[in-house]
């Protein structure tokens, strides 16, 4: 029987390309400590089919969620990092911060922030992941720049 890892890293995941380089910068270091990757996705209006009004918006909707999962999974091909997939509803850094003290995780991993004006309102208005993260001071956080 295998043991668990004692390092757990913990990412924020949504498929932009700020997270996906997180996940890569995770599982790099994943590999180096022998740790093991949490993905949260945090489920927002991204994950729902694009048009509510047709008939099967009900049945499209488990679909849009998994591909987010699959795409982790592909991301993940090829690694030999042990890793958990979590989806979580609410604020994301809320959620983020329950599955690292939850696993007492080595820190938190985070693509950089998009930019543009959705970003700067989101800082202003105390909306901004990671400086919800930064303000809790309670696990260290690593900010990755996309590539």
């Amino acid at each position: 029987m295998a043991e668990s890892p004692a390092v757990h890293l913990v990412v924020g995941w949504d498929r932009y390309p700020p997270s996906t380089a997180a996940l890569h910068f995770a599982i790099d270091l994943a590999q180096r400590l022998d740790a093991c990757v949490h993905i949260v996705h945090i489920l927002d209006m991204d994950d729902e089919p694009l048009d509510p009004d047709t008939n099967s918006w009900e049945s499209q909707a488990p679909t849009a969620v998994a591909a987010d999962e699959t795409a982790a999974r592909e991301e993940l091909a090829g690694s030999d990092v042990s890793w958990e997939y979590h989806r979580a509803h609410g604020r994301a850094a809320a959620a983020l911060l329950a599955v690292a003290q939850q696993y007492e995780a080595l820190m938190i991993i985070l693509g950089s922030p998009r930019g543009g004006p959705a970003s700067a309102l989101d800082t202003l208005l105390g909306q901004s992941v990671s400086h919800r993260l930064i303000g809790a001071k309670r696990v260290p956080l690593v900010l990755v720049p996309a590539i």
